[in-house]
């Protein structure tokens, strides 16, 4: 079983994918936002009630936003915020001395998922350049059914599997998209809980050329009324991955290759050092 490990994502709530996991490791447990979502309210309670029944452990980073405060970084292009984040993630994962990190993947679903991502793959480069040691780095779909390539699958007992439809169900916020939940796929679909290599660079790719599809949900929002303004890839989204020093493209990386370029020495994106709080 994986050692050491870190459980890091967007919204809390999310760690229900992986509860099974969180059983089995009793991990250390980050998460960005409290779940307010449209409505204000917070669901990080819910968590909290979940984590101690797993046994895992709240990080320092723990529903450190609102929502709403969330995307209005974003909206700002306040790219330093989410750059000291990651150095505050960084150095946590430093102190638990974590090996191995799961976290949110990159689906173009939601854009605090796919900064989520961004944010752990740039924590783990600072652990590493620090410390010397690879850090393992997995994803799990959030929005997305799970794909082929897991490199880890944990198939549940019919007690772990009551377990976890009994931790869905009590989640009083969710209870009804669980249900929903349930009631399309059936228990079953909530067997297995898998693992795959961390696939951001490929999202990135796809991001080019195709627009994610929080962007599309967006402006829809907006034409009703829910919404004041669109969060862009490219206006928002981007620019941040930037500041986190992750390349958004192939040739982007070959020509940093080409000049002899590191991460450190691009105009724009942070040494990793200088990203871990001293």
């Amino acid at each position: 079983m994986l050692r050491n490990l870190a459980i890091v994502v967007a919204h809390p709530g999310h760690e229900l994918v992986v509860h099974h996991l969180m059983e089995r490791t009793q991990p250390s447990y980050f998460c960005l936002t409290d779940g307010s979502g449209c409505s204000g309210q917070p669901r990080i309670e819910s968590t909290s009630t979940l984590l101690q029944r797993a046994g895992a452990t709240p990080g320092a980073i723990y529903g450190r936003f609102s929502d709403r405060e969330f995307y209005r970084l974003l909206l700002a292009q306040q790219t330093k915020v989410f750059a000291d984040l990651a150095g505050e993630l960084a150095q946590s994962l430093i102190d638990f001395d974590v090996r191995c990190v799961a976290g949110d993947a990159m689906e173009g679903f939601n854009p605090a998922h796919d900064i989520c991502r961004a944010l752990i793959d740039s924590a783990i480069s600072v652990v590493e350049a620090r410390s010397g040691r690879v850090l393992q780095n997995y994803e799990f779909a959030v929005y997305d059914a799970p794909a082929n390539g897991a490199s880890i699958s944990l198939q549940l007992d019919d007690a772990a599997l009551e377990r976890k439809i009994a931790a869905a169900t009590a989640y009083r916020e969710m209870h009804d998209e669980v249900e929903a939940a349930l009631g399309r796929a059936g228990r079953s679909a909530y067997a297995v809980e898998s693992l795959r290599p961390a696939s951001t660079q490929a999202m990135l790719e796809r991001f080019e050329t195709t627009p994610p599809a929080y962007e599309a949900t967006g402006e829809q929002r907006v034409a009703t009324g829910r919404y004041r303004d669109v969060i862009r890839y490219r206006e928002h989204v981007r620019p941040v991955f930037g500041e986190l020093g992750i390349q958004t493209t192939a040739a982007e990386r070959l020509r940093m290759i080409a000049r002899g370029e590191s991460e450190a020495n691009t105009p724009g994106k942070r040494d990793a050092l200088d990203l871990v709080p001293r």
